[in-house]
């Protein structure tokens, strides 16, 4: 595990639209590796998806991160406070 984790924090964003919300959490797994988790799904249904995606580095997954909020912008989400 490197010292990357004093100078990083978990991030925690969402957004929505109509029936629908999308969330994107980063945090460090139990070996100090980073990993984002991304959930979807239509509000009020069971049925939602969640997918992780390992990251080499912090640094990664923050412009993997800044990717799916220009995706979400563009597809029309607005965020929301968490």
């Amino acid at each position: 595990m490197t010292d990357e984790s004093s100078e990083t924090a978990p991030v925690r964003l969402r957004w929505e639209k109509e029936s629908r919300y999308y969330e994107i959490h980063l945090q460090q797994d139990l070996w100090g590796d980073w990993v984002l988790t991304r959930i979807w799904e239509r509000r009020g249904s069971p049925m939602g998806r969640m997918k992780h995606m390992p990251c080499p580095s912090y640094d990664d997954a923050v412009a993997k991160l800044s990717n799916v909020r220009n995706q979400r912008k563009r597809r029309g989400y607005e965020p929301v406070s968490v």
